[in-house]
């Protein structure tokens, strides 16, 4: 976990906070990651977003939908859960810019 939010603090867009329940990231003030647990983040991809990419999510073991129907949460074990984080990242910053 320590590479990914070495690799998101070094992202231009997002601003990283300590908050009381945990490091979060935001984009132009809204908050599109929490980091809530040691091998955990959560991803608020919009609604619209997870509609669309609603299949590929469902068939990732690495992805599970949140109660919020914005977020998702994204286990990171291995090399590749952080590619997967990244790529969901770059959705969420795209959903939030736009």
């Amino acid at each position: 976990m320590a590479r990914a939010v070495a690799e998101l603090r070094s992202w231009p867009v997002l601003a990283a906070s300590d908050t009381r329940r945990g490091l979060t990231f935001a984009v132009r003030g809204t908050e599109i990651l929490r980091l809530s647990g040691p091998d955990q983040v959560q991803v608020r991809l919009t609604a619209p977003a997870i509609d669309r990419l609603g299949q590929y999510l469902r068939e990732c073991v690495q992805v599970h939908q949140c109660a919020d129907g914005a977020w998702v949460a994204v286990q990171v074990e291995a090399e590749p859960d952080l590619e997967l984080l990244f790529s969901l990242t770059s959705v969420a910053i795209k959903a939030h810019v736009t």
